[in-house]
């Protein structure tokens, strides 16, 4: 199966109707299965997944969660999970503080399959706040793994992989993730000084240990040229077992 994960930048920036439109484009090139969206917004009525999900036939779900807030008050950030296949059920587990994860079961085989996404703090000083939203998502996992499905865990964790809350993570499962960083300085949306910047903090990882992967960096520059966000998209192609 193909996963994919993508901080998509909300409606930041005058040209976010440009950037939507190249968002489409890339999640259409790449043929998912399951999509994870970060910083994917809400407002008038409707919402960025259903824009997606439409247009790309596929289900979705949008939940709101502790994001950076859109200069205009009447968007709300959250996440979202786009899917090929029809929702079993769909939950949203709380961390720590607002932040949630966001969890869609669809049926496999004689078992369930649950991607999960969220999207940790990103302040430099939160460590204690990822920590604790880590820990959560552990506990999490290891409730779900329990009765033998299939769980992934998709999303923007604002840590790289020598960060402790990664290692929790880590503890229970495998990265499927590919080398290379998704919050590059080259990313001319990329602010200046941005602590993170210059490390791979977007990350795709099984519960279970899988027989083959295989895993890339999508969304670099198919906004004529431009990224159509300020983090580029982790896509991974997993074995995924009845």
């Amino acid at each position: 199966m193909r996963f994919m994960t993508w901080n998509v930048w909300g409606r930041f920036d005058d040209n976010w109707p440009r950037r939507h439109r190249a968002i489409v484009d890339t999640i259409h090139a790449q043929s998912v299965d399951f999509v994870a969206l970060q910083e994917t917004w809400s407002a008038d009525g409707t919402s960025q997944a259903s824009m997606l999900g439409a247009e790309l036939r596929l289900s979705s779900t949008f939940a709101p969660s502790r994001m950076p807030r859109d200069p205009d008050p009447g968007v709300q950030l959250g996440l979202a999970v786009l899917s090929r296949y029809p929702f079993l059920g769909i939950e949203r587990h709380a961390l720590a503080g607002e932040t949630i994860a966001l969890r869609a079961e669809i049926r496999l085989g004689e078992r369930s399959l649950h991607f999960l996404t969220t999207c940790l703090d990103w302040e430099e000083d939160h460590d204690t706040q990822r920590a604790e939203q880590a820990g959560a998502l552990v506990e999490l996992v290891e409730k779900l793994s329990a009765a033998g499905d299939k769980v992934f865990v998709a999303g923007d964790l604002n840590a790289p992989p020598d960060r402790p809350e990664i290692g929790r993570l880590l503890s229970v499962l495998y990265d499927c993730s590919p080398e290379g960083d998704t919050y590059s300085s080259r990313n001319p949306y990329l602010g200046h000084g941005e602590w993170l910047a210059d490390h791979r903090i977007d990350y795709i990882l099984s519960a279970t240990e899988p027989s083959r992967y295989r895993s890339w960096l999508a969304g670099l520059n198919e906004d004529d040229g431009l990224p159509p966000s300020d983090h580029y998209a982790v896509v991974a192609d997993i074995a995924v077992a009845d």
